[in-house]
């Protein structure tokens, strides 16, 4: 299954991956996340695994697979988590829009479930997680904005 969703992000480029660059930094903009640590590694070295507490009380082991500041971009798996999906991989990439100062955030997935529950799979992924990220992200742009 491919989950794609994207936003305009108020922020320019550089804000806006200063913000979310650092695989731990989550916890900071995403409110659905309320503790981060990684278990090994810098925030943005391949291998590195991060822990994620979730507000609804699950947690989420991820490892990041890929990490371009060129390219404003990192890719991850699920290694544990409570969603009923396999094979998890995700990607989150900025591209700037250079006319108004503001970034193009995209965050899609692909994945494995049973047919039974993809709908709900796409509606919790692409909206909830993704979505409500990054408003998430818009918001504490907006909160971060002068200081």
């Amino acid at each position: 299954m491919h989950v794609f969703r994207s936003m305009v992000i108020d922020g320019d480029i550089s804000r806006v991956w200063a913000a979310v660059r650092a695989f731990d930094g989550v916890v900071h903009w995403n409110p659905g996340v309320v503790g981060a640590s990684l278990e090994n590694g810098p925030p943005t070295a391949i291998g590195t695994i991060r822990k994620l507490d979730i507000a609804d009380g699950t947690v989420f082991r991820e490892t990041l697979l890929a990490h371009s500041d060129t390219d404003h971009s990192y890719t991850y798996n699920i290694l544990e988590s409570a969603l009923p999906v396999t094979r998890y991989v995700s990607t989150h990439r900025f591209i700037p829009i250079t006319h108004t100062r503001q970034t193009m955030g995209i965050w899609e997935s692909q994945f494995d479930c049973a047919p039974g529950v993809a709908d709900e799979m796409e509606k919790t992924v692409g909206d909830e997680i993704y979505i409500g990220g990054m408003i998430g992200l818009n918001q504490f742009l907006k909160e971060t904005e002068n200081g």
